[in-house]
């Protein structure tokens, strides 16, 4: 008997229609989606049974929580009627709502695989043909977690960040093996997987969609110092900060604006996360003074999340209200396999 998986259409490059240079492109309209995917990608129809659902049709830079909140109840609701889940998504964001549905699906127990492609459908050379086949393959597979498949490769939501606007290998997992890959057959890395749950334990997740998206992020760059004016109203206006650092998480320490922000913002208690501008590797804030000094003023380590995973972690930990004293805790807790978990004693503030 084959399986039935919903697909669940947001936008983003895969369905929109090339112009007369072939180098534009514009939204295809939403009620002949799943006709022309039918007819361009007879093959998934042999894979599963398909039904498609549009739940916007947008730009991915748009892509915000009332979409991530929006998929989840899409999921929910129709949790009983389908065994797995494909979300057509654009590129640019697509692992910050992946990781955001991680976070919001507690206790996954069927497959939800974000695909998208680098070209439309409609063009030459796209990506966009493979890349469904796969994602419907592997929804249909029963791997009960949220999934990144892209260019033949299967990556962990949470783990995952887009590498290259311009090659078809669009994702790239720095900090923790693929999960699988697709060639002559799927396969799989089962020393990082969870366990494949029969049919009968398929229980619907857990929906906790919290999320508070009132945070900023700053890049620090030599020679650049934020204002005391900046300072302050940044504090005044923000509920957490994020600051990527260099290397494993270092900061200047030779100017006291850097260090004033931190100082105002640990009175006002207000998250301060210090994350890496590297693209591999993990913040250790405990390694250099540089690291040391914001570590005693209270940062929270990003130890070695991507941005993506960092970022949406701090608006749901603000989200659900974590007390303040226990931010520590909860960033070096997994939520969904997006870091390494450490033992950590909390610092008392």
């Amino acid at each position: 008997m084959k399986k039935r998986v919903l697909i669940l259409h947001t936008g983003g490059t895969f369905a929109m229609v090339l112009g007369g240079n072939n180098h534009t492109a514009s939204k295809q309209q939403s009620p002949h989606l799943l006709e022309n995917l039918l007819q361009r990608v007879p093959e998934i129809a042999s894979l599963a049974d398909i039904d498609l659902n549009v739940v916007c049709n947008i730009d991915s830079s748009d892509a915000n929580i009332d979409l991530w909140i929006q998929l989840s109840n899409a999921i929910l609701e129709n949790w009983s009627q389908f065994d797995g889940f494909v979300i057509i998504h654009g590129t640019d964001t697509m692992a910050w709502t992946a990781t955001a549905l991680s976070y919001f699906l507690e206790g996954l127990t069927k497959p939800v695989v974000f695909t998208g492609s680098q070209r439309p459908l409609t063009a030459l050379r796209s990506d966009a043909r493979v890349n469904m086949i796969d994602a419907v393959e592997l929804a249909a597979y029963g791997i009960p977690e949220v999934l990144i498949c892209f260019d033949s490769k299967v990556h962990r939501a949470t783990r995952a960040t887009k590498y290259s606007n311009e090659h078809l290998y669009a994702y790239k997992s720095y900090n923790s093996p693929i999960i699988g890959s697709f060639g002559v057959n799927i396969k799989l890395n089962h020393k990082v997987l969870k366990s494949i749950l029969p049919e009968a334990k398929r229980h619907p997740p857990i929906i906790n969609t919290l999320a508070n998206g009132n945070i900023t992020s700053l890049l620090c760059v030599p020679g650049a110092l934020p204002s005391q004016s900046f300072i302050d109203a940044l504090l005044a206006s923000t509920s957490g900060i994020i600051v990527q650092g260099f290397g494993a998480g270092n900061l200047p320490i030779g100017n006291k604006n850097w260090l004033e922000l931190f100082e105002k913002a640990l009175d006002r208690e207000i998250p301060v996360v210090i994350a890496s501008q590297c693209e591999s590797g993990s913040v250790a804030l405990d390694l250099y003074e540089n690291g040391r000094v914001f570590s005693a003023l209270g940062a929270i380590s990003s130890l070695d999340m991507t941005f993506e995973a960092t970022s949406v972690k701090l608006m749901v930990m603000l989200g659900r209200k974590i007390p303040f004293h226990k931010r520590h805790e909860f960033f070096a807790t997994p939520l969904a396999f997006e870091c390494t978990p450490v033992l950590l004693n909390e610092k008392k503030d």
